[in-house]
């Protein structure tokens, strides 16, 4: 289970009768940093791994455990599928710009003409349009 403390226990009473007996095993922010260290993980990274952790099966935990190398090996694998690249044709790619900053522009009007600020998605997206657009032309 992943959660805040209050939403775990509230779970655990749900699924568990007062009585019976159990082993509770608790990962928290500072253990993840701990096992880590030497990775040096950010806040998001820790709690992307607290999520990982807790959103395991029963099956896969009681087969494999949450150990300190494993929790070790997540992050690695949560570095290496975020910063993970793949090959794109140029033409492709600057087809799927132009189209998303159309829709980047249409939406930035939808708020303006409902009196809005433009959203922050939309100013990240468009940021995001001008570093792929200067990648294209270099």
């Amino acid at each position: 289970m992943y959660g805040t403390r209050e939403a775990l226990c509230y779970e655990l009473a749900r699924m568990f009768t007062p009585d019976e007996p159990l082993s509770l095993l608790v990962w928290t922010e500072e253990g993840i940093h701990t096992a880590c260290r030497e990775l040096r993980p950010t806040d998001e990274e820790i709690t992307a791994l607290l999520a990982t952790i807790g959103n395991n099966t029963m099956n896969v935990y009681r087969r494999d455990g949450v150990t300190e190398a494993s929790v070790y090996d997540l992050l690695v694998l949560h570095c290496e599928a975020v910063n993970r690249q793949v090959m794109v044709p140029a033409q492709v790619l600057s087809r799927l710009v132009h189209d998303a900053e159309r829709e980047l522009i249409h939406q930035e009007g939808l708020a303006w003409e409902a009196g809005g600020a433009t959203p922050e998605r939309i100013r990240q997206g468009m940021a995001d349009v001008k570093v792929l657009k200067a990648l294209l032309a270099a």
